[in-house]
């Protein structure tokens, strides 16, 4: 039987999804990568052992392992960020499918985005400022709603009057809703009357659509392992209102990818949960373990997550057990019965392989247990090879 394993992030992103779905993209000979939610605000890091080193936000992470990318009708595009991804990778990116049904970023999506964020001030969403959100808002309304589909039977000119009409018509009114006024909205629709700002965003578009096939799920068909990459993680999802509002416009964990899978043939599959051995936060919003200790007292670091404009400082705190059950508690219900469940502990080279949380330490075996999967993977390093991968006791399976 064909198979297909779904990484999702546990907690609030950035639990080191990138190093999973590079490791999973290595056990099969023909792969395919699905990115199944979110867009270019993912940030999903791959290191290689022999010194390969490349943050993923378009191209799915499992590139360096030879796989071919899907981006899936849940994912959202940009090809301002695809053609710089490429351009990064210098091309070397294997066969990209793009799914005709994706929503794609404009320009005035991540201006609108970004002058919002600088506009709240202390009061910010924590948004990574590439315009996920408002992109969603935006094809809400069927006058300014545009698809990849749609872009690609346009020409040029035709795509330059439907981008003019967006950024004369829609983006005031958009700009007032949010807040941006007076020397904020006029120098936003400066910008935006820039010709060589479309005229550049066009070509990026033709750029992406030179480099990619036209797609649906059924691509997927031809590959004998399926790798779906989630996006950020199940504590930002849109459906925790318990985090509300800051959280990702998207559905974090199994549901897309249920929706998927449910179109193909069956496949042996297995869901991941990634986590840390602490907890992370990169972006405002409410975190109950936060510490501003932990991270002077482990040594804690991160490579990727640099401080930034719209999401501030990288924010450490305590691995928080009831929230982590929680989550995947939540996400439970899309799992179809015979599919396994795997638990990905990672950083733990910086917890002296221990799961540190506020009242004490756990062991990775301990939360493998209460979360009742069949698989463990102990990550301590940066690479595949640093992946320590076991089975979890019959006892703990027992408690199904």
């Amino acid at each position: 039987m064909k198979k297909a394993y779904a990484v999702i992030g546990a907690n609030f992103g950035d639990e080191g999804k990138g190093l999973m779905t590079d490791l999973f993209c290595r056990l099969g000979d023909k792969v395919i990568n699905i990115r199944s939610n979110g867009g270019a605000q993912a940030g999903h890091t791959v290191c290689t052992a022999d010194g390969k080193r490349h943050v993923f936000s378009h191209i799915g992470s499992g590139c360096f392992a030879g796989a071919d990318t899907y981006l899936s009708e849940y994912f959202i595009l940009n090809p301002m960020l695809f053609s710089k991804e490429a351009t990064a990778l210098g091309y070397c990116m294997g066969n990209n499918f793009i799914d005709s049904r994706c929503m794609v970023t404009l320009p005035c999506d991540m201006l609108l985005n970004q002058f919002a964020e600088t506009v709240r001030g202390k009061s910010r969403h924590g948004s990574c400022g590439v315009g996920i959100f408002e992109t969603i808002v935006r094809n809400r309304d069927s006058r300014y709603a545009i698809r990849y589909k749609d872009m690609l039977k346009a020409d040029r000119q035709a795509l330059t009057a439907m981008i003019s009409t967006i950024n004369m018509k829609y983006c005031p009114e958009r700009a007032a809703k949010l807040g941006i006024t007076g020397k904020a909205k006029k120098e936003l629709m400066n910008i935006l009357a820039n010709e060589i700002l479309t005229e550049n965003y066009i070509d990026d578009l033709y750029a992406m659509a030179r480099l990619s096939r036209e797609a649906d799920e059924q691509i997927i068909e031809e590959y004998d392992t399926a790798v779906f990459e989630g996006a950020q993680g199940l504590m930002l999802d849109q459906d925790r209102e318990d985090y509300f509002p800051n959280l990702t416009p998207s559905s974090t964990g199994m549901k897309n990818i249920r929706a998927i899978l449910d179109r193909l043939e069956k496949r042996d599959t297995e869901i991941c949960y990634v986590t840390r051995s602490f907890f992370t936060r990169h972006g405002a919003g409410r975190f109950d373990t936060e510490s501003t200790d932990i991270a002077a007292l482990f040594r804690l670091f991160d490579k990727t997550n640099a401080p930034n404009e719209y999401q501030g400082n990288f924010r450490y705190g305590w691995f928080d057990l009831p929230e982590f059950m929680a989550s995947l508690a939540l996400d439970r219900k899309y799992i179809a019965e015979g599919e396994k469940v795997s638990i990905a502990v990672t950083h733990l080279d910086m917890t002296d392989d221990m799961i540190i949380c506020p009242t004490g330490r756990l062991m990775p075996e301990d939360i493998s247990y209460m979360a009742v999967a069949d698989k463990l993977y102990k990550v301590s390093g940066e690479t595949a090879d640093d992946v320590i991968c076991q089975e979890v006791m019959e006892k703990a399976l027992s408690r199904r």
